[in-house]
């Protein structure tokens, strides 16, 4: 499954995202190759667990607190209390799948929030723009940049960030030298850092 999250596009996935070292989401197909099937847990701001909504029907959903809804272009979870997009995803083509816009808890109740207007839309993903991260926020640290590049130099597993722990994507660089050089980008937090195979 290629699966993008704002404005983070992943290739080949098992449509998993973890955060923190939780599967907290997990995106499948159902019989029909074009039903989308929503797993995640919920959380409320103590980092309890509140709700599990399993393949699209609820485990459990204390007091009512979600609606989830379905359709023929994608799934959507909504918080009645404040009417607030839970997690919204689209099926933007074959295999593909676009996590638009969310705002949820961890399992550690940190507040995750995917923005809207790192969206243009799914015509955009039709027509298969990928865009590269970009962040206001601050970069990894050195230390935390040279744990990225070591994991990324001994393994081709998926690399994890090391401050929030969900996958990290990579696109590789126009080589300025002759050394590779990738921008590796947090999909949840949205730091980036250039990360070179020289040390």
């Amino acid at each position: 499954m290629q699966l993008t999250v704002g404005r983070n596009r992943m290739r080949d996935t098992n449509g998993v995202i973890s955060i923190r070292g939780h599967e907290q989401i997990v995106f499948e197909w159902g019989a029909l190759q074009s039903q989308l099937l929503l797993t995640m847990d919920l959380y409320d701001v103590s980092g309890h667990h509140v709700a599990r909504l399993r393949r699209n029907h609820w485990t459990f959903n204390d007091r009512d607190r979600f609606t989830f809804a379905t359709s023929e272009t994608g799934v959507s979870l909504t918080d009645t209390r404040s009417s607030e997009i839970v997690l919204e995803a689209r099926i933007v083509g074959d295999d593909s799948v676009a996590v638009t816009r969310g705002v949820f808890n961890s399992s550690t109740g940190r507040q995750i929030e995917i923005n809207v207007e790192d969206w243009d839309g799914a015509e955009n993903a039709k027509s298969g723009v990928t865009r590269t991260a970009e962040s206001t926020e601050a970069t990894f640290t050195e230390q935390e940049t040279g744990a990225i590049r070591a994991a990324m130099m001994s393994s081709q597993d998926t690399v994890q960030c090391p401050r929030c722990s969900a996958p990290l994507t990579r696109s590789r660089l126009p080589r300025a030298t002759q050394h590779d050089a990738w921008l590796v980008s947090c999909i949840m937090c949205g730091r980036n850092v250039v990360v070179s195979s020289k040390s």
